[in-house]
């Protein structure tokens, strides 16, 4: 798992470093990238509502899946160009 887990960070970290402008294209991301459900926000608002080094407060539905087993490495880009916040690693919310 560690293994994926850094190589899902080196794809995000080059996925910032080329965001230069406008809305992040998470096309360019080699992984799959999807938000949570609309179900799943309102099930686990608090879980997905993480506070950040800030002291900000963010919604991180944006997630990257990782197998075997139902791992997550949950992010945000609210900050714009060259930002992605990590939120969480590890197993799916329940």
């Amino acid at each position: 798992m560690l293994r994926q887990i850094v190589r899902k960070l080196l794809e995000l970290d080059a996925l910032s470093k080329n965001w230069t402008d406008g809305a992040v294209d998470l096309e360019k991301l080699p992984s799959k990238v999807s938000p949570e459900s609309e179900s799943r926000l309102k099930q686990f608002r608090e879980q997905l509502n993480i506070k950040c080094l800030d002291g900000k407060k963010r919604i991180f539905s944006l997630h990257i899946r990782m197998t075997p087993g139902a791992w997550r490495l949950h992010f945000c880009t609210e900050l714009g160009p060259g930002k992605i916040i990590i939120g969480y690693i590890g197993p799916k919310i329940e």
